[in-house]
């Protein structure tokens, strides 16, 4: 995989910039990502998410219509462990940096706009909650994790919402919008000269907005509770969940990244649409769509969530916790020709992934957080043998704790 050509500082301050160059791209991207996320120790639950949301007020009034003006389009995300805010567009590049430091680096927060902000996200909350999949992933990592901001709603609940007051988000904020846990990226086709701008630009504009300091100490992994199995409420949909808690990356790799990857690719290989098992269940008609599974990796505790659909749910549980059983991981043959398989699209995937400028720059920016190289890490994959990676994923899987839920019919709210 080809490497960008990016250039990359480190401020006095701590404060971290990089500009990637990719030539012929009239479009350009820039963000500002803060080490600090929704199950990050926080006074209440959701407050990281509340902070993004009332960070786009000033005294001139919304922000988001400022970059309108500019032609830009901005918005911000928050997840587990980051919380970002970033810009798009084509002209207006310094004004649009400008602007991003200002929201990003001037919080506004007042005891009237705080409280009109409470029901919005209070309403943003109770649209997921009427979703079944949220139900059976909030029912199955509170079971697992407690009450604890990891198994919280990245908004909140409703009550913890209710209690945020402006002085709460302004001693939050000092704590963590601190320079060494901040990081701002540029994506596009820039001169040598439009380069130089930017991190002047960027340096001087850190310096403005954001005091020296490493900020909130990191909190440490959680325990959990494995071996819960829930049977919830009917919603009319047959969906059910397994979480598999992993307690071991960081002893088995260094990257983070690198465990996620490879874990996706197994679990792809063992139960996804193109396996012998998934087709086994198919024809069974215990399964007729593939599994959604995803992987996720937090400083609080690494999970895997699998979510389907079955008429007969329980029975689709009972053969999965075979499958996910670490003797059972390796045991067909097929897997050995699926990692190469696997592999190659994965890669593809990834150079595909280069030319999407906003994702391609989220990626990075996360990575100048945690110390990930995604080019080192492409290497590494590439180079991989059946047995190392087969080593490594059953290293992975030791210790892990399998959890269910589903959604019972006939028992109703």
């Amino acid at each position: 995989m080809i490497r960008p050509n990016i250039v990359k500082k480190t401020f006095p301050s701590g404060f971290k910039a990089q500009v990637i160059l990719k030539p012929g791209f009239n479009q350009r991207f820039f963000g500002i990502i803060v080490d600090f996320g929704s199950s990050d120790p926080q006074p209440v639950p959701g407050l990281a998410h509340f902070l993004e949301h009332k960070l786009f007020a000033s005294q001139e009034g919304d922000l988001s219509l400022e970059f309108e003006k500019l032609g830009s389009d901005v918005n911000a995300f928050t997840s587990f462990n980051e919380t970002m805010y970033y810009a798009s567009g084509v002209k207006n590049v310094g004004p649009t940096i400008d602007l991003l430091f200002k929201l990003v680096g001037e919080p506004f927060f007042t005891k009237e706009n705080v409280e009109q902000e409470i029901p919005i996200i209070q309403q943003e909350l109770a649209m997921y909650q009427d979703e079944p999949d949220w139900v059976l992933g909030d029912s199955l990592l509170r079971a697992v994790y407690g009450d604890t901001n990891l198994a919280i709603d990245v908004a909140g609940t409703k009550e913890s919402i209710a209690s945020v007051t402006s002085d709460m988000l302004l001693a939050t904020y000092e704590e963590n919008y601190v320079a060494e846990k901040l990081s701002f990226v540029a994506c596009g086709d820039f001169s040598e000269n439009q380069v130089k701008t930017i991190m002047r630009q960027a340096k001087t504009l850190s310096e403005t907005y954001f005091k020296p300091g490493k900020g909130a100490k990191r909190s440490k992994p959680l325990p959990f509770k494995a071996g819960q199995d829930l049977a919830l409420p009917s919603q009319g949909v047959p969906l059910f969940a397994l979480e598999v808690s992993l307690p071991n990356f960081k002893k088995v790799l260094a990257s983070q990244d690198l465990a996620q990857i490879l874990l996706e690719i197994m679990l792809e290989s063992k139960l996804g649409s193109m396996s012998t098992w998934f087709a086994g269940m198919r024809q069974k008609q215990l399964l007729n769509q593939p599994l959604q599974i995803s992987v996720n990796t937090t400083r609080q505790g690494n999970y895997v969530m699998i979510l389907g659909t079955s008429q007969d749910a329980e029975k689709v549980i009972a053969e999965l916790k075979k499958q996910l059983q670490a003797d059972q991981l390796f045991a067909s043959r097929e897997m050995d020709g699926f990692f190469d398989l696997l592999k190659r699209s994965w890669l593809a995937q990834t150079i595909r992934g280069l030319d999407h400028l906003p994702a391609f720059s989220v990626e990075l920016a996360e990575e100048s957080l945690d110390g990930e190289d995604i080019f080192a890490m492409t290497e590494k994959i590439q180079a991989m043998s059946f047995a190392d990676y087969q080593a490594f994923c059953l290293d992975l899987w030791q210790g892990c704790g399998i959890s269910t839920a589903y959604l019972a019919e006939g028992q109703e709210d």
